[in-house]
């Protein structure tokens, strides 16, 4: 079993854990620069295609990838999209907002990073962001000052609702008892994003 983990680790964690010293680095970093990082450079791993007599562990284990694949885009979104705000937002209320979401962003990576490495599930999945956050994240880094700050509260609040019940099914169905816990103990943090981009998306703090 050690050597299975160090082998599903070293091919989709390598990534994920340079990203997060990259992160560390962020409030003096420029946004274009720090974006690599939303987007590890590991090769795709494709899953294959269950067989149709595939057995219910096998089901089991490509629900946990599945998920976990999900959580890590919308995670590193997270992570990226508030960086920029440092630089090309106007209102302080959006870039507090937005150093909370980067800073819960970058502590629920570490805790992904955990999860992985207790899986007993395949986790290797292609880490390359989606068509539709590749667009949304095109769209931040292309505004300024207020339509930066409406963009990104209104791209970063239907992000995190999105995450928020993707991981709120996991926890309730999820059989990868590693997996499934980080999705339960991370759904605090995403309830208190929503709270907050709620907040500052209607004038408060």
């Amino acid at each position: 079993m050690k050597n299975t983990i160090a082998y599903k680790v070293s091919g989709i964690l390598a990534a994920v854990v340079a990203a997060a010293a990259l992160g560390a680095s962020a409030q003096t970093t420029a946004p274009d620069q720090t974006m690599p990082q939303a987007q590890p450079t590991v090769p795709p791993v494709t899953a294959p295609v269950a067989p149709v007599d595939a057995t219910a562990p096998a089901a089991d284990a490509n629900a946990a990838k599945n998920f976990m694949r999900e959580a890590f885009m919308a995670n590193e979104f997270s992570i990226a999209a508030s960086q920029l705000a440092a630089t090309q937002g106007q209102s302080p209320d959006v870039k507090a907002t937005a150093q909370a979401v980067l800073d819960n962003g970058l502590k629920t990576r570490t805790g992904m990073v955990a999860a992985i490495q207790s899986s007993t599930s395949d986790m290797h999945f292609d880490q390359n962001f989606t068509d539709d956050y590749n667009m949304k994240l095109g769209e931040l880094k292309a505004a300024k000052g207020a339509d930066f700050d409406t963009k990104y509260v209104a791209a970063q609040g239907e992000v995190n609702d999105k995450a928020e019940n993707v991981f709120k099914a996991y926890a309730a169905t999820g059989t990868d008892e590693s997996v499934k816990t980080f999705a339960a103990n991370t759904l605090p943090t995403l309830a208190a994003n929503g709270d907050k981009l709620d907040s500052v998306s209607q004038g408060g703090n």
